[in-house]
């Protein structure tokens, strides 16, 4: 489920990460080993605001598939956030999947509280129309790691081909990590920041 998250920051405008220097691709052991830990990916992080433009919690399951949550937050004030699940499969030293938009779990708030339903589906579509280019094609993740063990930027491919525009950096954090999310619409040019 990387890929919609990485497919959405793409569509709102945001660029990719530059390359580490002295990196190594990670092995699909280590893909495993950090999901083990069950730490949050920090996507985007900006040390400047200290936010993030989303949070990921993926989990090793015992079948050996990747189970992954991530937020996010639309707009602060008042505050919509965003909450999307999905299950991976490695492959290699890969994270691939056949795109599968109607699979995606996908569940919103408004200031804390469930959206109704009529609103739930229309936000629903929307993030599906982002899917609609890719339904039926395979996305990889590869990941890399350079000196900070914390910091992992990936490599996206869709059908092999290279979609760098889709590509994120992550900052990993422990599970009680406060982090905070960036709001994503410029509804409010303020500086706003909500915790998780």
């Amino acid at each position: 489920m990387r890929f919609l998250i990485a497919l959405m920051a793409a569509a709102l405008s945001l660029v990719p990460a530059a390359a580490f220097a002295s990196e190594h691709r990670m092995t699909g052991d280590e893909i495993r080993d950090v999901a083990r830990q069950e730490l949050l990916w920090c996507e985007e992080y900006e040390a400047a605001t200290d936010d993030c433009d989303v949070v990921s919690l993926i989990r090793l399951m015992p079948d050996g598939r990747l189970a992954e949550t991530s937020t996010l937050l639309l707009q602060s004030s008042p505050r919509l956030q965003v909450f999307i699940a999905d299950v991976d499969q490695i492959d290699g030293d890969r994270i691939c999947s056949k795109v599968e938009a109607q699979r995606t779990r996908f569940s919103f708030t408004l200031d804390g509280t469930p959206l109704a339903a009529d609103a739930s589906m229309g936000l629903r579509l929307l993030f599906l129309s982002q899917l609609a280019d890719f339904e039926g094609k395979t996305m990889c993740q590869a990941f890399f790691r350079g000196d900070d063990p914390n910091v992992i930027r990936e490599e996206i491919t869709v059908d092999g081909e290279r979609q760098t525009e889709l590509e994120s950096t992550y900052h990993l954090r422990a599970g009680s990590s406060d982090l905070k999310l960036r709001p994503q619409l410029p509804a409010d040019l303020d500086s706003d920041r909500t915790p998780l």
